[in-house]
Parts: structure tokens; C-alpha cells; sequence
């Protein structure tokens, strides 16, 4: 039997299960899809609930999580540095550098619609059953990494340049895929899952807080106006990079094809036959279809305006503070890597933040940081105005300024943590709204089309700030009192000023959220009555209400 082009392309196998192999919440073997085999579901269903499924252990979570030492460490290593040391060592305009971060990421935005399709479909194939789907792609990144110790040779053509930095970004977006799935796949336990997450982010936030403070220390010792303490630092951190991707490959493990819904391929019941160019657009347009039809969803759309401007302006903030500081407050790079050290601040106040998000909920929650968030953008503002390039310069002696610069950092990384944290708290419900209206659990399919978006967005933001500030005259070649003043002034505005009038826009799209913890409640519990033969028609008023205002469509067209 072969697999046709008119076979299986969504993101949910049919057996009921989502791209990662966890069925859809609620739903029976038999109930999940009409065409599913009972046979196969109920071989997913003894899998996920047998008792001899490993245990997640503290030290299989740290290598489940170490991997997000690259994930997280690389985003960081690349807005702090990257351009810094591409306009001052290696020939680049702040324009092209900023052109080939940003085309770069328009790249990335196609690979994550690309990787999502091929990951989760990778049982059909021997390569997959053979070495898996998410690990195969892991052993594959680690190595490949090794690539990126070009992004940091002076004296390159530029073309190496830009083909090394897409190899970068499409590698980063090909681990996302892989390793975003296996807690799913590594254990059904609610509180195990949370165990890998929790340990993944703290690992992501220790590596965004360590990697600039190693950083200053490096470069204070070997000094900035050389390449060598740069390239001796980046290079290094690149190959633990590598390292930590090979750990998380050999401490994890994922479902089985006949776990993950693909026993009928594992079995050989199922062959993929050759279907043409034909079939293959044909599968492509199921494939867009399947990622468009997840705008439909009201609360979708204001999560992801919400996340997409957050996102984009973390972007543009990671990729100009370094020259903001350097610039228009007139210190060193190193004052800068420490300055993102601050970061740490966030580390213990993580808890706060799941404790804040169950008792006051996503919408209280988004005001309170938004809030923050313009309350340190203004006190990053005033600290420019107060510093030697600013116009209240000498108000301040040197020592009080630099202690309100700090505090000022402190206050304004806490809460930009807090930006980074509550979209992706909310994100989880979102297929929950979702199934409501289809039936399935497209958790998948939600991220796949989010990640494209986000680098979309990244991509065209990192352009625009290129060319504004080539427009305005900035030179980064040049000393902080030799920078013209509408330099200064439009590295200021495109830093302080989009991250402001994004956070604005965020507040006012958040407060109109309708999702928490009762109204997500609503939401499934009607999903169990429906998937119980329940009528549509016996829907109480108030589950008709939230239903219509968090999918955006009327009730009776939902399931």
C-alpha cells in the first residue's frame, strides 16, 4: 500500500494525535478521527499510559535543558556582538550588516514551515524510523554548528558572511523544531513536563545572563579596539554551543513510530510511493491551508500581535543596546555586557511569575508588565539625557549616575523577562480554543505558523533599523563624541522609541484577552460534553458568549 499526495499532510496523524504524538485532550481512540483504526489507536493509548515509561529525573531534565544553553545562549551571543564586530572588524556599514541579520530571517521564516512539515512526518520514512525524527535532526545541528566560528573571522567576502549566517539561523530554526517537542514525546506526567520546562528556562535565562558577563570580562582583559578577544570568546562559546546540542541528543529519548500514530509505516503496511511534482504542490497547498486556517481563531490573532510585537521589539532592542550604550551614554562595550547581565534579576523571580499568571490571569498580568516595561524604557531615557552625550549632562556626578543606570537596567530586565515569559504561558491554551472549533488538538500547526511569523517580523524590523540608522548617519567606526548628534538621536529613537510605542499597542491589544484559567476551563469542559454526543443546542448562555468571543466565530458554526 502506498501513501498517496491526498494522504495524511496536517499536523494531526490519524489516530487522533497531534505532530508530536500526544492525543488530542479528551478524545477516545475511536472518537478522535473517523478514519483512524482502532487497532492503532489503542496501541498509542497502551503506550502513553504504560507503567514502564522512564521517569524524568533532575539530571535528565538538565540534559533535556541544556540544550536551551544554545537555543537561548545563541540569540543572545548574535544580538549582542554579531553586528558590533561586523562594523568594526570585518569591512561592514551598519546597513549591510543589518540587511544580511535580517534577510537572514526571512529565511528562517520559510525553514519553520518547511521543518515542522518534514519533523513531524519523518516516521514515514527508513531515515526516520532508522534514527529517529527530533534526535535525528539534533545529531545533525550539533556539528553543523561548528559553521558559525566564521560569523567571527576578520577579513572575509562578505558573501561568506551571509551564506555563514543563514546556515546559523536555519540551523537554530531546525533544533526549535526538534527540540521543542520532546517533553511531549518524553513523558505524558503533567509535573514531569513542567520539570523539563522549568529547568529549560532556567537554563535559557542563565545563559542570556552569563554569556554578556563572560563576555565583558573577556574584553575588558584583551581590550575592544582588537577582534582577538571578541573572536577568542564567540568561537568558544560557539563550540559549547555544539556540546550542549549533542548532551540534549544523548540524554533524551522520543515516542516510537507506533507510539507516535506511524506503526502502520513502521510495520511496512504503508510505503511512501512517488507522487511527482504534481502531488508534491498539491501536498503544499494542503499544507498552507492547514497553517491558515489558524488565523480564524480571535484569541489567536490578539496572541499573536501580542507576541509578534514583543518578539520583534526584544529584536531591535537586543541588536541596538550595545551601540545605545556605547553611543549615547557614552561607555564601553564591556559597561554594556554587564549591563545585560541584569538579566539575572530574573531568575528568582520566575516562580513570582507562575504564582501572578494563575491567580491574577494573562490579562492583569500583560497590564502589570507593560506597565513596567514603559516605566523602565522612560528610565533608560532619562539616564541618556543624564549622561555626557545628553542634553541635562553633569546634573548627575559620574558614581550617582552609573548606580542609576544599573538600577535602572535592574528594574527594566525584570520586566522584560516578564514580556518574554507570559506568551509563551498563554500559548499553551490556545489549542484548546482551537479544538473547539475543529475537533483536533494543532498544537503544532500554532507554532509552526507563530515561528514563521516571528521571523517575518524579526527580519523586516532588522532591515528597517539598517537602514534608519544609515540614514541618520550613524558609523559605528567612529568615537561616541565624533557621532553626529542625529545619530544619537535616531539610535535612541529606534531603540527607546519602538519599544515604547510597542508596548502601548501590546497593552491595549492585551486588554481585550478573554482567556484564563475559568474561561479556558469553560472551553474544555464544553469539549468533553460535545465529544460525549452532548447537543450544541443545550450550550448555556454563558459558554455560547465565551466561546464566540474567544474563537471569534458564532457558536453554532464551532465542532
Amino acid at each position: 500500500m502506498s501513501a498517496q499526495d491526498g494522504g495524511i499532510i496536517d499536523q494531526t496523524n490519524q489516530n487522533g494525535t497531534d505532530a508530536s504524538g500526544t492525543r488530542a485532550a479528551g478524545a477516545s481512540p475511536t472518537e478522535a478521527s473517523p478514519t483512524g483504526t482502532s487497532k492503532a489507536s489503542r496501541a498509542l493509548d497502551a503506550a502513553v499510559t504504560r507503567s514502564d515509561r522512564r521517569r524524568i529525573t533532575l539530571p535528565q531534565a538538565v540534559g533535556y535543558g541544556v540544550g536551551d544553553f544554545y537555543g537561548g545562549g545563541q540569540l543572545t551571543i548574535i544580538s549582542t556582538y554579531l553586528a558590533l564586530f561586523w562594523t568594526r572588524f570585518c569591512g561592514m556599514d551598519i546597513a549591510t550588516s543589518q540587511s544580511v541579520i535580517g534577510l537572514s530571517a526571512l529565511v528562517s521564516a520559510l525553514a519553520a514551515l518547511l521543518f515542522g512539515v518534514l519533523d513531524d512526518n519523518l516516521y514515514r520514512y527508513n531515515l526516520g524510523r532508522r534514527y529517529g525524527r527530533r534526535r535525528l535532526l539534533l545529531l545533525i545541528v550539533s556539528p553543523l554548528l561548528l559553521t558559525g566560528v566564521f560569523l567571527w573571522i576578520p577579513g572575509l567576502p562578505l558573501a561568506v558572511y551571509a551564506l555563514a549566517y543563514v546556515t546559523w539561523v536555519v540551523l537554530a530554526q531546525l533544533f526549535a523544531t526538534a527540540y521543542n517537542p520532546l517533553p511531549g514525546e518524553m513523558t505524558p506526567d503533567f509535573t514531569s513536563r513542567t520539570t523539563l520546562s522549568t529547568v529549560r528556562l532556567f537554563i535559557s535565562t542563565g545563559a542570556g545572563t552569563l554569556i554578556p558577563l563572560v563576555g565583558a570580562a573577556v574584553l575588558g582583559l584583551t581590550g575592544e579596539e582588537r577582534p582577538g578577544g571578541y573572536m577568542a570568546f564567540t568561537i568558544g562559546v560557539t563550540v559549547l554551543f555544539a556540546l550542549a546540542v549533542l548532551c540534549t541528543w544523548r540524554f533524551t529519548w522520543e515516542m516510537t513510530p507506533e507510539e507516535a500514530g506511524f506503526g502502520a509505516y513502521a510495520r511496512g503496511e504503508i510505503r511512501e510511493g512517488h507522487i511527482g511534482v504534481a502531488g508534491w504542490c498539491r501536498r503544499a497547498v494542503k499544507v498552507l491551508r492547514e497553517y491558515a486556517s489558524t488565523l480564524r481563531v480571535a484569541e489567536f490573532r490578539r496572541h499573536l500581535s501580542i507576541y509578534l510585537l514583543v518578539q520583534v521589539s526584544m529584536d531591535v532592542f537586543g541588536q541596538t543596546f550595545v551601540f545605545f550604550v556605547v553611543y549615547d551614554w557614552n561607555r564601553t562595550a564591556a559597561f554594556a555586557s554587564l549591563l545585560l547581565g541584569c538579566t539575572a534579576v530574573s531568575l528568582p523571580l520566575m516562580p513570582l511569575f507562575g504564582v501572578g499568571m494563575t491567580r491574577l490571569g494573562p490579562k492583569r498580568m500583560y497590564a502589570i508588565n507593560f506597565a513596567g516595561c514603559l516605566v523602565g524604557a522612560l528610565w533608560l531615557f532619562a539616564a541618556w539625557m543624564l549622561s555626557p552625550t545628553g542634553a541635562m549632562r553633569g546634573l548627575l556626578p559620574d558614581a550617582a549616575w552609573t548606580v542609576s543606570a544599573v538600577a535602572g537596567a535592574l528594574w527594566f530586565f525584570a520586566f522584560k523577562a516578564l514580556c518574554g515569559y507570559l506568551p509563551w504561558a498563554v500559548f499553551p491554551y490556545i489549542a484548546d480554543i482551537d479544538q473547539i472549533v475543529t475537533r483536533r488538538y494543532r498544537s503544532a500547526t500554532f507554532s509552526g505558523i507563530q515561528a514563521s511569523f516571528r521571523q517575518l517580523g524579526s527580519g523586516i524590523a532588522t532591515i528597517a533599523v539598517g537602514f534608519v540608522l544609515s540614514a541618520v548617519g550613524f558609523d559605528s567606526t567612529l568615537s561616541a563624541d565624533a557621532q553626529p548628534a542625529t545619530a544619537r538621536i535616531g539610535l535612541g529613537a529606534v531603540m527607546l522609541g519602538w519599544f515604547a510605542c510597542a508596548m502601548a499597542v501590546c497593552w491595549f491589544v492585551s486588554s481585550r484577552l478573554t482567556i484564563d484559567r475559568r474561561t479556558d476551563g469553560v472551553v474544555l469542559a464544553e469539549i468533553d460534553r460535545l465529544r460525549a454526543g452532548g447537543s450544541k443546542a443545550d450550550a448555556a448562555d454563558d459558554t455560547r458568549r465565551i466561546v464566540e468571543r474567544l474563537t471569534g466565530i458564532p457558536y453554532d458554526r464551532c465542532w
